[in-house]
């Protein structure tokens, strides 16, 4: 990314200290073999831009496969954004659609469900969980809240429905929205 707005021509904004780096916030870091179709990044700037001729200027720059989809300027000493939930989505193979959507409605049902995550902490992945859902076309999807502490994420809840063999092997993540809690 760093490239990119060097690319661009963006007079970024600097830290201070002995090793400056570009004031550059990534608001949710995606999990590794996860893809993202509408990721959030802020960037502090030294001059104003224009929103129409940053977006330009992001997207001439840019690699095939990553487009910036539009500007948002923020006002002067606005506090960072935060996510208020995710969406994800994901292909699940036919056969298991059976087995899916039993879990599905048991996991809806249940008042909290209790998973054990790969670093040891158990985590209640039930509680943020808004939405889970089986399409006629086999398109799994969630809303998960954003939370602090151990987090309830994917893996987890995969793991809740069967699926944590398949991730990566015939399921591939994919984070659809972020949404921000001033949205």
């Amino acid at each position: 990314m760093e490239r990119l707005f060097c690319r661009a021509h963006l007079p970024i904004a600097m830290s201070e200290g002995f090793h400056p780096k570009p004031r550059v916030s990534y608001l949710s870091a995606l999990s590794l073999g996860f893809s993202g179709e509408d990721e959030v990044l802020e960037l502090i700037l030294t001059e104003e831009i224009d929103p129409d001729e940053l977006l330009s200027r992001l997207n001439r720059a840019s690699l095939p496969g990553l487009e910036f989809c539009r500007v948002v300027p923020l006002p002067e000493g606005a506090a960072k954004s935060k996510v208020a939930f995710f969406i994800y989505g994901m292909q699940l193979p036919q056969e298991y659609r059976t087995e899916v959507l039993r879990r599905i409605q048991e996991f809806m049902r249940a008042d909290s469900v209790p998973v054990k995550k790969s670093n040891g902490k158990i985590v209640d992945v039930r509680l943020p969980v808004s939405t889970l859902c089986l399409d006629e076309n086999n398109w799994l999807r969630m809303s998960i809240a954003a939370q602090n502490g151990p987090e309830a994420g994917v893996r987890e809840i995969l793991i809740c429905l069967g699926l944590e063999k398949e991730l990566f092997r015939s399921v591939f993540p994919i984070r659809e929205r972020l949404v921000l809690q001033n949205e």
